[in-house]
C-alpha cells in the first residue's frame, strides 16, 4: 500500500484527509486482532508442516523392585535352587527417531488443509480493512456533509441576523409591526437551534470515526472530497468478481473442505512407520548394564496397522466431508449473485444521486437568487420580514441539500470501487489521490 507522511500527534490527529484516515485503519483494534489470527494460522501451517519431518525423543526411567528380581531352577538330581536374574534397581534410557513413511496421505491432507487457512486468514484480513474503509468513507462523507451545511446554517445566520437588525430599526420607527418582528426573530432562534444540532452531529460522528481508526480525529479537509471515476458497463461486475476478497475466502472454503475429504479418505489406509532406537540399560545412569543383561538393547524397526473395521465410521466421515465441501460450493455460488446485485445496485444509486444532484445545484442557484431579491424588496418595504426569513432558511436547506447529494455521490463512488475489492480500491483510488 503506498504510504503517506503522517505528521502524528500523540493524542489527536488534525485536518485528516480521506487518504490519511484510510492509512490509519491498521491501527483499528479490529484490524489488530484479525492480524494475531493470521498469525496464529501461520504458526498452524508451520506446524502442519513439521509433520514431514521424523520425530526424535528421549526417554529415562528408573524402577526400584520391592525384591530382587530371580528365577527358580529345576534340575534332575539337583534341589531346586533359586537364582538373581537381575538388579533391585533398573534404569533404561533410549534416544527414538521415528519417521511416518506412509500415512494414507493424511500428512499432506493436513498440511493442504492448514496452507488453505492460512491463505483464508490473510483474505479475512484484507476483506476486513475493506470493510472498514467503506465505515470510514460513510462517516467521511457524512462528517463533510455537516460541515458544508453547518457553513451554510452560518451564511444564513448572518443573513438573518442583518435582516433582524434592519427589522428591529423599522418596528422602532414604526414601520413594522411587532408580529412581524418576532416573526423574524423566531426564525433567527430556528437556525441558531439547527445550527447546534448539526455541530453536535458533527462531533458525534467524529468520535465514531475516532472510534473506528483508534486515535482521536478532530476534524477532516473538506476540499479533499472529490467525485470518483467509476467503471464504465459491466466493467464493476466483473471486476468484482474476480477480486473480492470475500468471495475468494469462500473459495478457500472449498479447498479447505476439499483437504478435509482427503484427510478422511486416508483412514482406508495402512500406516507405516519407521522407529530407530538408541537404548541402554543398567543399574545406574552410566547404563552400563547390571551384570545380567546385554546394556545394548538398541534396535531399528518398521510397524505398520489398517484398520479392518470401525462400524463404517469413516465412511460416513467421509460422506460429511464431501457435504461440507458441497454446501461451500453452493454458498460460493450464491454470494456472487449477492455481490453482482450488490454491485448493480450501487450503480443505480450514484445515477440516482448524479440526477439529484443536478436538480439541486439549479435549485440552489434559484433559491440564492429570489434570496437577494427578496432581501432588496425587504430593503425597500415591499414584502414581509416573514418572507424574507423562509426565503433565507430556503436557501441554507438547498446548499444542504447539494452537500449532501455531493457527499453521498462520494460515498457511492468510493463504496463501488470497494466493493471491487481493497487491491482494487488501493490501486485505482488511492493511488491516484
Amino acid at each position: 500500500m503506498r504510504r503517506l507522511l503522517l505528521l502524528l500527534f500523540p493524542l489527536c490527529l488534525w485536518a485528516q484527509t480521506y487518504t490519511e484516515l484510510l492509512n490509519l485503519l491498521e491501527k483499528s483494534n479490529s484490524y489488530k486482532s484479525a492480524k494475531e489470527l493470521e498469525g496464529a494460522s501461520e504458526s498452524l501451517y508451520q506446524a502442519a508442516l513439521g509433520k514431514n519431518l521424523p520425530t526424535l525423543d528421549a526417554t529415562l526411567s528408573a524402577i526400584e523392585f520391592n525384591e530382587i528380581p530371580n528365577m527358580t531352577l529345576h534340575l534332575p538330581s539337583f534341589p531346586v535352587t533359586k537364582a538373581d536374574v537381575g538388579t533391585r534397581r533398573h534404569l533404561e534410557g533410549a534416544l527414538i527417531l521415528s519417521y511416518p513413511l506412509f500415512t494414507g496421505f493424511a500428512i499432506s491432507a493436513s498440511i493442504d488443509k492448514a496452507r488453505f487457512e492460512n491463505e483464508q486468514a490473510t483474505l479475512k484480513l484484507t476483506n476486513l480493512k475493506r470493510n472498514l474503509a467503506m465505515h470510514v468513507t460513510q462517516l467521511f462523507s457524512a462528517i463533510i456533509t455537516e460541515e458544508k451545511v453547518i457553513d451554510a446554517l452560518k451564511s444564513s445566520e448572518f443573513a438573518i441576523n442583518q435582516a433582524y437588525q434592519k427589522a428591529k430599526g423599522f418596528y422602532t420607527n414604526g414601520l413594522l409591526a411587532q408580529s412581524e418582528l418576532y416573526a423574524i426573530e423566531a426564525k433567527k432562534y430556528d437556525i441558531e437551534a439547527q445550527l447546534l444540532h448539526h455541530q453536535n452531529q458533527k462531533r458525534q460522528l467524529l468520535n465514531q470515526l475516532s472510534l473506528i481508526v483508534n486515535t482521536k480525529i478532530e476534524t477532516l479537509q473538506a476540499n479533499s472530497l472529490q467525485i470518483l471515476e467509476i467503471p464504465s458497463g459491466n466493467g464493476a461486475k466483473e471486476i468484482a468478481l474476480n477480486e473480492r476478497e470475500d468471495l475468494h475466502v469462500m473459495a478457500k472454503a472449498i479447498d479447505v473442505a476439499q483437504s478435509s475429504v482427503e484427510l478422511a479418505k486416508s483412514k482406508n489406509y495402512p500406516t507405516i512407520a519407521m522407529v530407530g532406537v538408541l537404548k541402554g540399560q543398567g543399574d545406574s545412569l552410566e547404563l552400563n548394564g547390571d551384570g545380567y543383561t546385554n546394556a545394548d538393547k538398541s534396535y531399528v524397526g518398521l510397524s505398520a496397522s489398517w484398520n479392518l473395521f470401525n462400524g463404517f465410521s469413516d465412511a460416513h466421515t467421509i460422506d460429511a466431508a464431501r457435504a461440507s465441501k458441497m454446501s461451500a460450493f453452493f454458498n460460493l455460488e450464491e454470494y456472487k449473485q449477492q455481490v453482482t446485485l450488490e454491485v448493480e445496485n450501487t450503480e443505480l444509486e450514484i445515477k440516482t444521486l448524479d440526477a439529484e444532484l443536478q436538480s439541486a445545484k439549479l435549485e440552489e442557484k434559484a433559491s440564492e437568487s429570489y434570496t437577494n431579491l427578496t432581501q432588496g424588496r425587504f430593503d425597500n418595504q415591499l414584502i414581509s420580514a416573514d418572507e424574507l426569513s423562509r426565503a433565507i432558511a430556503n436557501l441554507a436547506t438547498t446548499k444542504a441539500k447539494v452537500a449532501t447529494l455531493q457527499s453521498e455521490l462520494f460515498n457511492q463512488s468510493a463504496r463501488l470501487w470497494l466493493e471491487c475489492g481493497w487491491n482494487v480500491f488501493e490501486k485505482k483510488v488511492l493511488s491516484q489521490k
